[in-house]
């Protein structure tokens, strides 16, 4: 690894970025690109609208503001200065002026607008109103799915906002360049003659795919002269020198093939940020990056014009820039999504095409950066399989224990299955890389993970009630009985199955029109363009170009379903000692004034102390809802695939939703992901981990995340490395999909919400994404706070 003086020089230069780009940073709104955009759309207002984007993206990056950061030694980003979220009317005109007002007081997520810009984005996004997507969507989702939403029953993506959850072929990219791809779309227009619509469709997206490659090679260029610029009246030397290898490279990449790697890093950011720009996509992935540069890196150190150090530094300031690009979200999503995830990843580790080790130098190089960067993104994800090089496991487990968040553990040994299952080939799925906790492979994969989200306990509310909000009386599901009725404990099961199912059946017809609308409104030619099927195919991916396809529906709180469902099973069918009446009147009543109930449900059993009462609920409740989401076919051609996992939905429906019968009050946060609840783990890691294996993890295609939290002092033993890489076998073993920790204390965590500014730079783990502490809600807070703490390992 690095010496103590070299990593001191490259933490100086990434800490300082740091500071400037992201810590004395606030964020702030800025009109430049739906200003842009708009012009561009009036201008070409005849014109299809996959035409119409591409002339759009090209004016937007060739006009908008560009800077370089005085520390920086790769360029490029989204917006005119750091943390400045981009404003895409085209796709959301009408949410954001809903908030617009709000921006700068809400409760999550605050980004500031100044009076002029507010004045000049209401007059841009007026014009919108009748025609931007959500406008389009708003009118295709039915009154149920609607009520359902407003009641915190489910959640439906990307109403407003771009798809993302997508990772290109950074390798091809790399090989043949920009240019490269442009001969590739030069070679299907020559002599085509289109014969019929799908042939002017597929004619009309090559001409836009290389619109947009053409423009991103001039935002490259732009770039450039603007580092010759800077160069003329730099007075220190070897900041000169290194603007002017920063103008050299953007001359040749992403344009040519990268024949270094501080040109492969130049080609694959500059791209990733024209992605965000396109259409400021969650979840662009940056794939298996210790794969597809690991060559550049090799050769450069062989040929003696690259040192670790610099390989270090360079990848460090991926951190940076990564958690500098932020992104607009209405006021809901920054409740469900708390602390500005962007949910970008870096996969390392894992498996070759031939089921062989796949670390090399690299992968533990980039786990030195981000401890030095020390910044919430991009997320790291390391692969473990059974063959896994030992020392990097080890650098894996000292890197979680720097309390970042982050790597977070992904089994080969469940996920490449997965793929299997999914349709891949072997070597494709040895092949997959990370999202958040789902799974993709590169240029190959659109497996979006926003179709939406199923609150669990509120069905099992429904469940009990006849269909009915027990705190509104509002009729949200079918009726299916009251638990006054219920001759069993399987009729309360059978319940909440119809209950489930038809809010599963909601997501299901409202995303496919979502989808369509993506398809004819909203197509992206640049991202298209760097996707393995679409040239060939001669459509987007949001009409199905890309070789896989799937929709991901997410069902939240499952270890307070269980914990619910037990308490009613124990209660109310087994020891009677609560009369099923009783116990719906107390949850009504949120509790008052019936105490005594409500220790009895707390004293229930809980999941994750490894206990088959209520372990085999949860594992019945994970069977019956994956069953269910993937019965339907997708609008793409795949097919829709289930995840247990909440992001921050969890706070969001807890917020909304009333008391439960696992004991907790109306208000109060959901457990999280697929984690047991917060402090009703009491046996210990190792008896929730034996918990969390009783789900079958094979069957939720898409993924299951499960969060710990371990304190510092347990982890900072010598031994305490080895202990934790078995810690993290034996979870594999046990066939888990995935596992990530907090490594923090509680007590530093609520002395962080008293003294926010002393605490700027905490970071932890919120669900798939790491954030800062001070930054999220307190809610959110909360529910972090209130996750078990385990102090030993046992």
């Amino acid at each position: 690894m690095l010496s103590i003086d070299e990593r001191m020089k490259t933490v100086s230069r990434i800490h300082g970025m740091r500071e400037r780009m992201i810590i004395k940073q606030q964020p702030e709104l800025l009109p430049e690109r739906a200003l842009l955009v708009t012009e561009a759309y009036e201008e070409n207002a005849a014109e299809p609208a996959v035409l119409k984007r591409a002339f759009a993206f090209r004016k937007i990056l060739g006009k908008m503001t560009i800077f370089i950061d005085e520390g920086e030694l790769f360029v490029g980003h989204n917006s005119p200065k750091p943390r400045s979220p981009i404003a895409c009317p085209e796709l959301g005109a009408r949410w954001i002026l809903a908030d617009i007002d709000t921006f700068a007081t809400r409760q999550a997520d605050r980004i500031d607008l100044s009076e002029e810009n507010k004045k000049i984005l209401k007059e841009c996004l007026s014009k919108w109103q009748k025609c931007s997507l959500d406008a389009v969507t708003g009118g295709l989702i039915s009154d149920e799915a609607k009520a359902a939403a407003a009641d915190g029953m489910i959640t439906v993506g990307a109403q407003g906002t771009a798809h993302g959850n997508i990772a290109i072929n950074n390798k091809k990219l790399l090989a043949k360049g920009l240019g490269g791809i442009i001969d590739e779309i030069n070679a299907k227009i020559e002599g085509f003659v289109p014969k019929d619509i799908e042939g002017t469709g597929k004619l009309t997206f090559w001409k836009a795919a290389k619109i947009s490659c053409n423009a991103v090679i001039d935002f490259a260029h732009r770039y450039s002269d603007l580092a010759a610029i800077k160069a003329e009246t730099e007075k220190d030397a070897q900041r000169k020198r290194e603007l002017l290898e920063i103008s050299a490279v953007l001359k040749r990449v992403p344009e040519f093939p990268a024949r270094t790697f501080r040109e492969a890093l130049q080609s694959v950011w500059l791209v990733y940020v024209a992605t965000q720009i396109e259409s400021d996509p969650h979840a662009m992935l940056l794939g298996r990056f210790d794969q597809y540069m690991y060559p550049f890196y090799k050769k450069d150190i062989d040929d003696g014009i690259l040192t670790k150090e610099q390989a270090t530094e360079m990848i460090a300031m991926i951190w940076i820039k990564c958690t500098a690009i932020i992104k607009l979200q209405d006021s809901i999503t920054t409740r469900t999504f708390a602390g500005f995830p962007l949910f970008q990843n870096i996969t390392i580790g894992g498996q070759g095409p031939r089921g062989e080790d796949a670390c090399n130098e690299l992968t533990s190089i980039i786990m030195e950066a981000a401890s030095i960067a020390r910044a919430p993104q991009p997320s790291l994800s390391f692969r473990y399989h059974n063959k896994v090089d030992t020392d990097a496991l080890f650098k894996a487990c000292e890197t979680i224990k720097l309390g970042l968040g982050y790597p977070a553990i992904m089994n080969d040994n469940c996920i490449i299955p997965k793929h299997l299952i999914r349709g891949a080939t072997l070597e494709e799925a040895r092949g997959y890389c990370m999202n958040c906790v789902e799974s993709d492979i590169e240029g190959a994969c659109d497996s979006r993970s926003n179709g939406g989200y199923v609150n669990f306990p509120k069905c099992l509310l429904l469940a009990m009630n006849d269909g009915a909000d027990p705190v509104t009386g509002k009729q949200m599901g079918p009726k299916t009985g009251r638990l006054d009725e219920f001759d069993d404990f399987e009729d309360l099961k059978e319940a909440y199955k119809k209950q489930t199912a038809y809010f599963v059946k909601l997501i299901v017809d409202s995303y496919d029109l979502i989808d369509g609308a993506h398809a004819v409104y909203a197509p992206e030619p640049f991202i298209s363009a760097l996707l393995d099927d679409c040239l060939e195919r001669g459509i987007s991916r949001q009409a199905g170009g890309v070789r896989y396809n799937f929709s991901g529906i997410f069902g939240v709180a499952l270890a307070s379903l269980a914990d619910s469902m037990a308490a009613v099973k124990k209660l109310c069918f087994e020891t009677k000692s609560v009369k099923p009446n009783d116990l719906l009147d107390a949850l009504r009543n949120n509790f008052n004034g019936a105490e005594d109930i409500r220790k009895l449900c707390v004293s229930a059993p809980k999941f994750g102390n490894d206990d088959d009462c209520v372990d085999l609920i949860a594992r019945w409740a994970a069977h019956i809802f994956c069953k269910e989401v993937v019965r339907y076919p997708c609008m793409r051609g795949g097919f829709y695939i289930p995840e247990l996992h909440s992001v921050s939905t969890h706070v969001y429906f807890g917020e909304i939703t009333g008391a439960t019968p696992d004991g907790r009050i109306a208000g109060v946060a959901f457990s999280d992901g697929a984690s047991p609840a917060g402090g009703r783990d009491t046996n210990g890691p190792t008896c929730a981990m034996r918990s969390m294996a009783k789900i079958d993890h094979m069957e939720v295609l898409q993924g299951v995340l499960y969060n710990q939290k371990f304190s510092p002092s347990l982890l900072n033993t010598p031994e305490s490395t080895g202990l934790f890489a078995d810690y993290i076998r034996t979870w594999c073993d046990l066939g888990g999909h995935h596992i990530q920790f907090n490594i923090v204390s509680s007590d530093d965590l609520r002395e962080a919400q008293k003294k926010p500014d002393e605490f700027r730079d905490l970071i932890v783990r919120v669900a798939g994404y790491s954030a800062y502490f001070v930054e999220l809600n307190a809610n959110t807070q909360n529910e972090i706070i209130a996750r078990t703490e385990y102090e030993k390992i046992g």
